[in-house]
């Protein structure tokens, strides 16, 4: 497997812990521009450089409710940094608390008029040395210098003569826009509470613009919000835009186009579903896995962006409405209800397992698309414990239960006391770092156990067994036969394994949670000649894709 191909498959298996989770945006599929959060909680900065890629200058304002722009000023330069109104020194090209070589003091003297607008505060501020325009809950004001202290801010009005300006301090909401690598502001913004600064690239809307910002490449305009501390920083761009800087970190860039076609729409569908569990934070999605891989566009090509056009406005449907698309890396022959994953209550039958045919096109290509994990029962028993279980020595291990596609549904423990304890496949793949949800336990099988009618009722031994023939032939079955069950054909076999020895041995197939697409089974379809529609139509039970 190649660097790239590993990269998103590790993605997604991250992914995979935090997607059971299920959120529905009110009015999703009217959301056209997106909030990503970039930096935030315990990532948010002390300060953050932008510097154009494409066009050239940045406007200065604020984002409304819905997102529309309203525009104070603007500056031609092309590399700005924003801090926060404490004392940050510029180390190693960064604005950082602590010591630097370049200090912005948080600081300031401000000239006692008033005015109407940006252009009339700039005009004045260029009249006094260090001078800059400020907007400050409302209106337009001139601050004059950047000091680390009032006294220090004090001598310089002495010194210059300002003998009507006040000495502006330290906000926990302001920040101070300067040119990138040193100590020179340009603009102040301090909205309060009500309003978070915005900036958008470029000088107008003729040319799109393109920012680089922490090594990354962006479309759209970014917003700093701050409450007292660092800035969270989020960048505000459209949903289609927005895909182009998901699609080549979920799937390999160089992958089939209708594979990334249906990665495209499964990307889409799941941004506009999900839009509410960082909303305390002010923002819709983030850009890591717990919602989507997302880092603009340094991976994109033509070919990831030729998917997202191709499939501009096209959502996952189910009963007319955009639908919960999870997906995952490989789900090692079968994918998984959600219900039996996560738990869930939803009503998503659009999330039922399926028999995957496909990816074994392609499995003694995926490293590590077979696997074992080997875990010792002592650390079974401190795993337990550690979770609240008054477990002794586990003695036991097997698959309990199956699902209706072959994967475990429940597995048990046993102890020497007898004492067992009972869990989904999700918990032990976090809990012991398993690959996926498709696997065995001991020497067990997941053909093992075998459906007679419906769900309800389950064969695991040949014993008092009779097969009857085409023609209509009642035989009485000996040894051990092949059987035709829910997942396909296998042998008749006991529905649990007695584990011996120290340890427990996971054996298993597949990389992800198992829920919707497959993103090798993806490939595997496209390379087939299946399209977008196909591949989204067998992972996704019951939909339409429009």
């Amino acid at each position: 497997m190649g660097k790239t191909l590993i990269r998103f498959v590790t993605v997604l298996l991250a992914a995979a812990l935090c997607l059971g989770c299920v959120t529905l945006a009110a009015g999703s599929e009217t959301k056209e521009i997106l909030r990503v959060g970039l930096f935030y909680g315990s990532t948010a900065l002390p300060g953050a450089n932008l510097e154009n890629s494409v066009g050239s200058g940045y406007r200065f304002g604020w984002y409304d409710d819905d997102l529309t722009f309203h525009q104070l000023g603007s500056s031609a330069e092309t590399q700005i940094s924003v801090v926060k109104t404490q004392n940050v020194t510029l180390s190693g090209g960064n604005y950082v608390d602590g010591t630097g070589s370049v200090t912005v003091g948080c600081f300031h003297l401000q000239l006692p008029t008033a005015y109407a607008t940006f252009e009339e505060a700039q005009a004045a501020a260029s009249t006094v040395s260090n001078g800059f325009p400020a907007w400050i809950e409302g209106t337009y004001y001139v601050r004059v210098g950047a000091y680390t202290t009032k006294d220090e801010a004090l001598a310089v009005q002495s010194l210059l003569g300002l003998t009507g300006a006040t000495v502006a301090g330290t906000s926990g909401y302001a920040v101070t826009v300067v040119v990138t690598k040193t100590g020179k502001p340009i603009f102040q913004f301090d909205g309060g509470q009500e309003y978070s600064l915005g900036i958008r690239p470029g000088l107008d809307d003729s040319v799109k613009t393109v920012t680089w910002f922490k090594g990354y490449r962006y479309y759209g305009g970014f917003q700093y919000r701050r409450s007292g501390g660092n800035i969270t920083v989020i960048n505000i761009v459209d949903l289609e835009d927005y895909i182009k800087g998901v699609l080549p970190y979920e799937m390999n860039n160089a992958w089939p186009l209708e594979a990334l076609k249906a990665q495209a729409v499964c990307a889409r569908t799941y941004a506009v579903t999900n839009t509410v569990s960082h909303a305390s934070s002010g923002f819709d999605v983030c850009n890591n896995t717990h919602c989507q891989m997302y880092q603009g566009l340094n991976l994109a090509n033509d070919r990831t962006d030729q998917a997202v056009e191709e499939t501009a406005g096209e959502y996952v449907r189910y009963q007319g409405k955009p639908a919960i698309t999870y997906y995952s890396a490989s789900d090692g022959g079968a994918t998984e209800d959600v219900r039996n994953i996560w738990n869930s209550t939803a009503d998503l039958p659009h999330l039922k397992g399926v028999i995957d045919p496909y990816e074994a096109d392609l499995a003694d290509s995926i490293s590590q698309y077979n696997w074992t994990v080997t875990v010792s029962k002592s650390e079974i028993a401190s795993k337990l414990q550690s979770k609240g279980y008054n477990c002794g020595t586990i003695v036991d291990a097997y698959v309990a239960e199956l699902s209706e596609t072959g994967n475990p549904k429940t597995i048990t423990f046993v102890d020497a006391n007898g004492k067992k304890w009972s869990f989904g496949p999700e918990t032990l793949r976090i809990w012991f770092s398993l690959r996926s949800n498709r696997f065995t336990v001991g020497g067990g099988s997941v053909s093992s156990i075998y459906y007679v009618n419906g769900t309800s009722d389950t064969l695991s031994s040949v014993s008092g067994a009779y097969a009857v023939g085409g023609d209509g032939t009642v035989t009485a079955i000996s040894g051990t036969p092949y059987v035709a069950t829910s997942s396909g054909t296998g042998l008749l076999g006991s529905s649990t394994t007695t584990s011996s020895g120290t340890s427990v041995t996971f054996t298993g197939s597949g990389y992800g949670h198992n829920v919707g697409m497959s993103q090798q089974g993806a490939r595997a379809m496209a390379l087939r000649g299946m399209d977008y529609i196909d591949i989204l139509t067998f992972y996704f039970t019951g939909i339409t894709v429009s």
